[in-house]
């Protein structure tokens, strides 16, 4: 079994095959969202991840609707030509009028057959239809097993741990360059920076 996890931001660029995925909810605190560690519930590990490094346009297209339809093509040569032709309605996010539209619970519900929307309800001429890509992770869901609370869901905090069975060692290379960043207006200190470095070469 596998789940695929949808993201509008782009995916970390240290996140790979075989790491570990994990969820909880967070609350704010302090002018922040945090979370308890013993609330993180494991998904599984990572089995592929799609940064849609090959899309060179906009993850986000506006279809115009000419008439009344039930069907949507996203078949666009430039999803087309850089294999970015949504799969599942996880790969992609719509807006009807600029309204999100689940295609479960949404106003019109929807499905999608090779790259084609198909709505309940016909949309027509005066609806604008948004469809925004997603990137994407699929993850093992083999032995996870869903727990009363947290809740995954849309507005859960998603972590990756790198696996320590294949990753055995800390981080490596010649120079590391750090940069903290703080988004909070609220004062805040920063106590203590650690690191640990070992030579490994002369």
């Amino acid at each position: 079994m596998a789940i695929k996890l949808g993201f509008q931001q782009q995916i970390n660029v240290s996140v790979t095959k075989d790491d570990l995925v994990y969820f909880t909810d967070t609350l704010p605190f302090g002018g922040y969202n945090t979370a308890d560690l013993d609330d993180l519930v494991l998904i599984g590990p990572i089995l592929s991840v799609n940064r849609r490094s090959n899309l060179y346009s906009s993850n986000t297209e506006i279809f115009e609707v000419a008439t009344s339809q039930l069907d949507l093509d996203l078949n666009i040569p430039i999803w087309q030509n850089s294999n970015n032709v949504p799969v599942d309605t996880d790969d992609f996010l719509l807006k009807i009028n600029g309204v999100l539209n689940d295609p479960i619970l949404g106003v019109n519900p929807f499905t999608i057959t090779s790259g084609v929307i198909t709505f309940t309800n016909p949309i027509t001429a005066s609806q604008t239809i948004e469809v925004q890509l997603l990137y994407t992770i699929t993850v093992d869901d083999t032995n996870f097993v869903a727990p009363l609370s947290p809740v995954l869901n849309s507005d859960s905090f998603i972590m990756f741990k790198k696996n320590e069975i294949i990753n055995m060692s800390g981080v490596k290379g010649y120079y590391a360059e750090v940069k903290f960043k703080n988004n909070s207006t609220e004062k805040t200190e920063l106590f203590a920076v650690g690191s640990e470095i070992v030579q490994s070469s002369k």
